[in-house]
């Protein structure tokens, strides 16, 4: 079950939903949040061959949005993440979802990825898989009304470790950690 703008603020207010460093609650919209860019972008180095079986680390040029905008080409794949830093409980789930705004210029916010896993044990950031799928040049800056997050109750509340190659923390971008190596694969 998806929960509604008022559920959300009630979760805001007791501090089961932690959402930093400064929410302003006109930022609940009926079913989710909204949800804005963060300071850094990852703009991968062209001609790298990439094997998902090989750890390796690949290179990406860093883009620092509070000192210059991008400028998002069509068919361009780059990385970002969320200005918020969310953490909710271990019985609610967050999915990133689009804004309608957004995609309706060709933007994606998440190529596939858009479980937020809420069982980290402080507030983290949402990397998004930001792909420019239309004709027009799409210029990003600090703090742009991105795309929404919106929550939905598990039947049972999470009891499983955290088993992610990113559970160290999250605090901003974060290219894909290709040396993780699975429970098969230890």
């Amino acid at each position: 079950m998806y929960l509604s703008h008022k559920t959300i603020e009630e979760l805001v207010d007791k501090g089961d939903l932690i959402i930093k460093p400064d929410f302003n609650k006109k930022n609940i919209r009926p079913v989710g949040i909204r949800i804005h860019l963060g300071k850094e972008l990852l703009v991968p180095e062209e001609g790298q061959v990439v094997s998902l079986t090989e750890g390796k680390d690949l290179k990406y040029k860093k883009i620092d949005l509070s000192k210059e905008d991008f400028y998002l080409e069509p068919n361009q794949f780059i990385l970002g993440a969320t200005y918020e830093a969310i953490q909710t409980p271990k019985n609610i789930l967050s999915i990133l979802d689009g804004r309608s705004t957004v995609a309706r210029l060709g933007l994606t916010t998440h190529v596939t990825a858009s479980i937020a896993d809420g069982t980290f044990e402080q507030p983290h950031v949402v990397v998004l898989e930001i792909k420019n799928v239309g004709n027009f040049r799409v210029k990003l800056s600090y703090k742009d009304p991105i795309a929404m997050m919106v929550f939905s109750t598990l039947t049972t509340p999470v009891e499983q470790e955290l088993q992610s190659q990113y559970a160290g923390g999250q605090d901003g971008v974060t290219p894909p950690n290709l040396h993780f190596k699975t429970g098969k694969d230890k």
